[in-house]
């Protein structure tokens, strides 16, 4: 896939204002790496979806290279649309990423389409396989110093968010469509609420992967108790610490955590490891939902009027 931008309202706001707050923080993501990795060349503006086979409808389209004025004509073009058609828009900045030693066609969009949104974030920055990288952030961690770059995108993005109404709640970088059943296509991830938040990803995949050994226990208790709990006791930090070192990932701490895998496969290690020496030891104890629906049931029958 490549780079997902997740955001959050900060304060009350329309269609329009939200919008047009979305296009700058898209333009400050545009900014950050023009002309040294990304080159616009044409803009389109569709409603539902990116493809007419797909129920989309191309809107308008113009061609444009500089990004300042590419966003400029989206905004006046955007003000002349009615709310109920604003809100299911998706803007497509498309262009060229120019590796040293290869070019991607690919894109920058900002979705205002619900379903879009769910699946593609609010701003999707990507680029297309053409046989030597299967995506944009598989190029990047071949041919850019990741662990640096990665760092100076997020807090750029995040400057070009604090004068609007929005704020950043989750950036990833993945290959492929990160998915809540399977996280071990990440590379980099920011996340709001430290490692909570990455104790958040795992646990809700493995509930998701049909484990018995979690989902069994996991049905009668409450998510936030438990993530709470575990991020609270100094035995989890210390294997947490442990395995981020074992599997090679990076943890950056700022304002949210930051997280960036030296390898390819990173992730998918923390991602087994986590689970092996922090999730299933915490539920190990733990009773199965039929038992807690039974003693449920038991009081409910022992209770006299």
């Amino acid at each position: 896939m490549g780079i997902q931008i997740i955001l959050k309202q900060l304060k009350p706001a329309n269609t329009s204002e939200i919008t047009n707050d979305k296009l700058k923080i898209c333009f400050g993501a545009i900014r950050f790496f023009k002309e040294a990795l990304f080159n616009t060349e044409h803009v389109e503006i569709w409603t539902d979806s990116t493809s007419e086979a797909l129920g989309g409808e191309l809107i308008k389209e113009f061609p444009e290279t500089n990004p300042y004025s590419a966003i400029d004509l989206v905004s006046r073009h955007l003000a002349t649309l009615p709310p109920d058609q604003l809100i299911e828009t998706i803007i497509v900045f498309r262009g060229t990423w120019a590796f040293e030693k290869y070019q991607m066609p690919g894109y920058f969009s900002v979705n205002n389409s619900r379903e879009w949104r769910q699946v593609y974030g609010d701003i999707e920055i990507s680029a297309y396989a053409t046989g030597v990288y299967e995506d944009l952030v598989d190029a990047f961690w071949a041919e850019q110093d990741a662990a640096s770059i990665v760092p100076k995108f997020i807090d750029s993005i995040d400057k070009s968010a604090q004068p609007t109404c929005l704020g950043l709640s989750q950036v990833t970088f993945s290959r492929g469509i990160p998915t809540e059943e399977d996280p071990s296509n990440l590379m980099s991830i920011l996340l709001i609420g430290e490692r909570r938040g990455l104790l958040g990803i795992f646990y809700r995949a493995r509930r998701r992967s049909n484990d018995p050994e979690i989902v069994e226990k996991a049905e009668p208790l409450d998510t936030r108790f438990l993530l709470s709990t575990l991020v609270s006791e100094k035995l989890v930090t210390e294997r947490i610490d442990r395995k981020l070192k074992e599997a090679l990932v990076i943890e950056q701490k700022t304002k949210s955590a930051l997280y960036i895998a030296k390898e390819r496969n990173s992730f998918e290690k923390l991602y087994n490891e986590i689970s092996e020496v922090v999730l299933r030891p915490a539920l190990r104890k733990l009773p199965k939902s039929e038992y807690v629906r039974e003693e449920i049931l038991k009081g409910l029958e022992e209770h006299k009027d």
